[in-house]
């Protein structure tokens, strides 16, 4: 990604389908909901991917910059990056519609 911000992510590795969570507008991936699904998805031996958009958390950038196409293109590039098969999309407000986009970009996964 030259020339955009650096994104922060958590993987754990596993068995498929995958899960990965995408948070909500102005949240980040150390939220309940994210900790809390990562732990359940991980007792299960399964993988599991959480994420920080640019200007969220602990990914460089800065929140009043962002737009929802740019945290859609964040989604899609650590989705792209770090996961392989089958994936379950899960989003929490904002990042409900960001897993709608994503499974519609990548409806193979």
């Amino acid at each position: 990604r030259p020339g955009l911000p650096r994104l922060a992510y958590c993987a754990t590795a596993g068995s498929g389908p995958g899960v990965v969570f995408l948070g909500g507008f102005g949240s980040d991936m150390t939220g309940t909901k994210a900790t809390a699904l990562e732990a359940a998805t991980v007792a299960r031996g399964g993988a599991y991917l959480r994420l920080d958009y640019s200007g969220h958390g602990r990914s460089e950038g800065r929140f009043i910059d962002g737009t929802i196409g740019d945290w859609f293109a964040d989604a899609l590039a650590v989705f792209d990056a770090v996961t392989t098969g089958p994936q379950i999309v899960v989003g929490s407000s904002m990042g409900g519609w960001m897993a709608l986009l994503l499974a519609r970009a990548r409806p193979d996964r």
